[in-house]
């Protein structure tokens, strides 16, 4: 049963083998913002195109729902949030991008692994990681081989969802194996000669000193120089890969906040003021609380010191039932009353057996299909057995528990806070002895309690909240809606002045320059996946400006400026920047051919640098591998040039990124090269190795044909 239960805990690792989900996402619109114009029912469900392999939508749902499901086992959550669905979405795609490409180029060379091999690697003198972490003790950590063989010996008569898994970890284990195949080909295909060990100790181990002095281009003034069209077309065809960029699109917007007005305000603390008086007269406070406040009732115990500071003394010291309020705070109107004093305990400790079953989210998710009836005749015939004998609780935790940890903890949970666990839980470790064994049913099913200790009691209270969110109100929303389509309708009739008309209005315009067609928010907009998709929408034109977008809290109008297709921008769209560069190029080569005049007549470093007006710098033990020069930032140039130059040599004119520099290496250190470069050539060897792992999938994905849409579905 222990090793059944492992095998069931151990199914987060069968999601995926190049990532694991670690979150989930709901589901937009399928084809709100997808292809248009009579395509046909299939084409519009492509996810996206990896390598010819297309991935259509019912295939994307299903990985996403099993990363949602391993998920919620893995935390024990029942929902996830907004910006991990996000997350689950970008790993899902990731996931099965890189599985398309590993396979396709694994299947190009013809990598397999035998049945032979499989066998081996699960019940061989080596056995794979998966089986190793499945098979070994949750205490000792000591791995039992004979479990593994009578494990697959009585597959066949395990349940479904059992083999079901253990087929897919022996799949796991296949891909694994390829990719490792594959992986360790490229690497045996490389080695580091000793010419680049020799190269390397010299890079480190080489110190030198230099003099140099700086020309600023910014000391010509850009009028006195002159960039023509072929300046310019040099400048682009060198410079033209650093400008290399990604899809993404220009978008400016104007975002209109909806306030709750004075009015709202008196109006709902009117309400909450009416809801004050019925307070007091109410029998069942939590239902009252959980039916007309935005936050469901806190039902913890507090000490005083975690009371909020505007009601900790009134709550503390005061009678049951004293009710203080209407106060406002976090853009909420807030009643209180002091709904119960008791003398609890500070923490606790207890082990516990979980008996869940099919009609509970654990149970759903283990694939549990105990009925309600059976679990509760299995949690009571483990009461029993407890009741008489509690130390057995450890053993029949790991056995039979169905908390996932108990495989690992023996069902212990150690000291925990008051209010910690689920209430049911909580209470009865509260009200119980130390010593007792007590059952009690909570969401997650029947658990069986043996409770070990408590901290000395003190007192604390529950305090009831009716609590109000300050929001506008209704009228306030149709009011700030209207003066934003008066707005909209001024900038669609005046295309193209966004800008000019939101000044009139008093309205800031923000902008977003570099968009991605998967980026989940913008500047001031958490949630900003309905304008992403309007700009990326193959309808969406250039300098179009969009309909109303409601947040709820605010209206936003957005406008495409413009769009970035991915790699290498044409001319046009950088002339400015490749002109900067131009006029770079051009002052750079005055100021090396005044510098060259002057060495030809054989004037020193310092004779330059008072010709120039400019001062002479030193620096000192530096190596090669140096990149900064100090006062000058990065100039890798620089550090190249003195580390090849002569000593007591001047140098020739160094473009750098903002200077001409000429450089006098001083003091270069001797370095003695050791007879044996073996243990370098090791390290240096293993560097290159794992550079090589980290960039094969990387390299592969950069040479794939890709094509992604998932903007079109969320």
């Amino acid at each position: 049963m222990a090793i059944i239960g492992k095998i069931r805990s151990y199914s987060g690792l069968l999601i995926a083998i190049v990532g694991v989900g670690l979150a989930a996402f709901v589901l937009g619109d399928l084809f709100q913002y997808g292809p248009r114009r009579g395509d046909d029912i299939l084409k519009r469900m492509k996810v996206g195109k990896v390598e010819g392999t297309t991935i259509i939508y019912p295939e994307f749902d299903d990985r996403v729902n099993q990363y949602v499901d391993n998920w919620k086992q893995r935390t024990g959550e029942s929902s996830v949030g907004e910006q991990q669905m996000f997350q689950i979405r970008q790993q899902v795609w990731n996931d099965l991008k890189n599985e398309i490409l590993f396979e396709k180029e694994i299947e190009k060379i013809g990598i397999a692994v035998t049945s032979e091999e499989l066998l081996e690697m699960i019940v061989g003198t080596e056995p794979h990681p998966f089986i190793v972490q499945s098979f070994s003790d949750p205490q000792t950590g000591q791995f039992n081989a004979n479990e593994v063989k009578n494990f697959v010996r009585n597959i066949d008569m395990m349940e479904p969802q059992v083999r079901q898994q253990w087929l897919m970890i022996e799949q796991m284990i296949r891909d694994d194996r390829k990719q490792n195949k594959y992986s360790n080909l490229i690497k045996k295909s490389v080695f580091v000669p000793e010419f680049f060990v020799e190269n390397g100790f010299l890079n480190e181990n080489l110190k030198f000193d230099f003099y140099f002095i700086a020309k600023s281009y910014d000391e010509i003034d850009d009028e006195n120089i002159s960039v023509g069209d072929r300046d310019i077309r040099k400048a682009y065809e060198d410079s033209k890969h650093l400008f290399k960029q990604d899809h993404t699109r220009s978008i400016e917007y104007v975002t209109v906040p909806v306030y709750a007005t004075e009015e709202d305000k008196q109006e709902l603390k009117n309400e909450i003021l009416e809801l004050k008086e019925e307070f007091s007269t109410v029998s069942d406070v939590e239902r009252f609380i959980n039916a007309v406040s935005d936050v469901r009732m806190d039902t913890q115990y507090y000490e005083k010191e975690d009371l909020p500071s505007e009601i900790d003394s009134v709550m503390f010291y005061s009678s049951e039932g004293t009710i203080y309020g209407p106060y406002e705070k976090d853009n909420a109107f807030i009643v209180a009353m002091l709904n119960d004093i008791q003398f609890r305990p500070d923490s606790m400790n207890a082990s516990h057996v979980l008996i869940t079953h099919a009609q509970t989210s654990s149970g759903q998710q283990q694939q549990i299909a105990r009925t309600y009836d059976e679990a509760e005749q299995k949690a009571d015939s483990v009461y029993n057995v407890l009741k008489n004998n509690p130390q057995l609780l450890p053993e029949i935790a790991v056995e039979i528990s169905d908390d996932p940890s108990a495989a690992m903890n023996q069902g212990t949970l150690e000291w925990f806070k008051d209010g910690d666990m689920v209430p049911e839980f909580n209470e009865a470790v509260v009200e119980g002895n130390i010593g007792d064994i007590v059952k009690v049913e909570s969401q997650f099913g029947f658990h069986i309690i043996h409770i070990k200790d408590k901290s000395p009691l003190s007192k604390k209270v529950q305090v009831a909240k009716i609590i109000r969110n300050i929001r506008p109100s209704d009228e306030t929303y149709r009011s700030v809606y209207r003066e934003v389509s008066e707005f909209a309708a001024k900038v669609h009739k005046k295309r193209g002045s966004l800008e000019e008309i939101a000044a009139e209005k008093g309205y800031s315009v923000r902008q977003s320059e570099r968009t991605g067609k998967m980026d989940n928010t913008l500047p001031g907009i958490q949630r900003a996946r309905p304008i992403i998709q309007w700009a990326f929408n193959v309808d969406t034109k250039e300098g179009e400006t969009s309909e109303i977008f409601d947040f709820e809290d605010q209206f936003v109008l957005a406008k495409l400026n413009s769009i970035r297709k991915e790699g290498v921008p044409k001319l046009k769209d950088i002339e400015d920047q490749i002109r900067d560069i131009a006029l770079k190029n051009k002052k750079f080569e005055v100021l090396s051919e005044s510098i060259n005049k002057l060495q030809k007549e054989n004037k020193s470093l310092e004779d330059i640098a008072k010709e120039l007006q400019v001062e002479v710098n030193f620096v000192e033990q530096v190596n090669f591998l140096t990149t900064t020069l100090p006062g000058f930032g990065r100039e890798s140039k620089v550090f190249g040039a003195a580390f090849a130059l002569p000593e007591k040599h001047l140098s020739e004119p160094i473009k750098g990124n903002n200077n001409v520099f000429i450089i006098k290496v001083v003091n270069k250190s001797d370095v003695i090269l050791p007879e044996n470069f073996s243990e370098k050539q090791i390290q240096m060897n293993n560097q290159l190795m794992r550079r090589i792992e980290n960039g094969i999938l990387r390299a592969i994905e950069n040479n794939a044909e890709i094509i992604d849409n998932r903007f079109m579905f969320y």
